[in-house]
């Protein structure tokens, strides 16, 4: 999987971003109405739904709460 590492409006940092998957992608097209999406990145931090395209980071949004990773349990002793 390509990843090109960006800074994330969500997470604060710089984070690793991946191009966006086949159910995502639908979920962009829907919410921005626009039938091109394929230069969106997202985020790969856990819980973070954040993306946008590489080069105009002011051209992104949220994903739909479906999409979101869940944060790796922490053990307990």
């Amino acid at each position: 999987m390509r990843t090109k590492r960006l800074a994330c409006r969500t997470c604060g940092t710089m984070q690793d971003f991946r191009l966006l998957n086949d159910a995502e992608k639908a979920a962009v097209r829907k919410d921005k109405g626009i039938p091109f999406v394929h230069d969106y990145w997202r985020c790969t931090a856990s819980g973070c739904l954040w993306y946008h395209r590489w080069y105009k980071k002011s051209d992104g949004g949220t994903l739909p709460e479906e999409f979101r990773k869940p944060k790796p349990e922490t053990a307990t002793g």
